[in-house]
């Protein structure tokens, strides 16, 4: 039986801490073997003990740099026998962090986020990371099982989790079959909305395709002209059934020219079904809130109104015994001089 590489390097493994699951071994050897003998620059989020950028060191012998970057100011006293590697102290999801990662490297061709797990905080570091990457980068998200667990800010179909995002930038990788005009932006407007976040349209046309496996997701990058489903390409001369073929034959692809969805309730939605059922729970929110501050308002005025009737009530009173005491008064006069 074959041993893979990878699953030797860890077998030998005996300093710093690295944690991985079973499953992912297998990935990263298939995954990574194409940037193995290359001089890369590695950035992982998350550093932990700094085992797995031993290992990185150990697994990539002719890499640049290795650098990791943890929120934990702790991480900055791990030291290491390699001097390509190194830490950041810093959040991956903030603008100055990510500047700082670009003054040390202008790119990146693997980026693995292995951070704090939060949906929110793997939206935002892809937001200001996958930029960093080079085309023909690998930017892979570990331990997506987070994404189903509301102690990170997930759920099956929680519409903000990480899943549902990269979910999500799958529509974006076939932009050209929308079949409306819209920027792929235009379908992670929720993500903006909600998580305060700010998508490179550049950016999203360089995602060239995503790949999940259990816990993991695997995005590369290249450039946007690779990207694009390109010219038909029809071969052989002979077509008995079906014809029409060979007329069409390296014609450009133009199925939205042909096929506009403007039209199409689906497309124009405004949204997944649970991102609108989101909204709506917002709003009933807001409308029950409003509808509260109402009936308080009108208890206030009920008050008012008790009050005003019971001030109208004692002024009849008032008056009534007024108008009639001249009239018993009369009375008593008249009953007593004339019996």
């Amino acid at each position: 039986m074959t041993v893979n590489h990878l699953t030797l390097l860890l077998k030998e493994h005996d300093t710093k801490i690295l944690f991985k699951w079973y499953s992912y071994i297998a990935v990263y050897e298939r995954s990574l073997l194409h940037y193995r003998d290359r001089p890369i620059n590695i950035l992982e989020i998350g550093v932990l003990n700094g085992g797995s950028l031993e290992l990185w060191a150990k697994y990539f012998s002719n890499a640049k740099q290795i650098i990791g970057c943890d929120t934990n100011p702790d991480c900055a006293k791990l030291s290491f026998n390699d001097s390509r590697i190194s830490v950041l102290i810093g959040d991956a999801t903030q603008a100055e962090v990510a500047e700082k990662l670009s003054q040390t490297s202008s790119k990146f061709d693997v980026v693995i986020d292995d951070g704090s797990h939060q949906s929110i905080d793997i939206i935002r570091s892809f937001v200001r990371i996958f930029p960093l990457l080079c085309d023909d980068g690998l930017y892979i998200i570990e331990d997506l099982h987070t994404s189903y667990w509301s102690q990170y800010g997930g759920g099956l179909y929680q519409p903000t989790s990480a899943m549902s995002f990269l979910k999500r930038l799958a529509d974006v990788i076939n932009h050209e079959h929308w079949g409306v005009s819209w920027r792929r932006a235009q379908v992670l407007e929720f993500f903006c909305k909600r998580l305060g976040v700010r998508f490179d349209e550049s950016s999203l046309a360089s995602i060239h395709s995503i790949e999940f496996v259990n816990s993991m997701c695997l995005i590369r990058k290249k450039p946007f002209t690779e990207n694009l489903l390109g010219n038909s390409h029809i071969f052989g001369l002979e077509e008995h059934v079906s014809k029409g073929h060979l007329q069409i034959r390296n014609t450009a692809n133009s199925f939205a020219k042909y096929f506009s969805q403007k039209d199409n309730l689906w497309t124009n939605i405004g949204g997944l079904p649970e991102e609108v059922l989101e909204l709506t729970k917002e709003e009933l929110g807001q409308l029950k809130e409003e509808l509260g501050q109402l009936r308080q308002e009108i208890m206030k005025l009920n008050q008012s109104l008790q009050h005003h009737v019971s001030t109208i009530e004692q002024i009849k009173k008032s008056y009534s015994w007024r108008l009639t005491a001249p009239l018993r008064w009369c009375s008593r006069i008249i009953f007593k001089t004339n019996p």
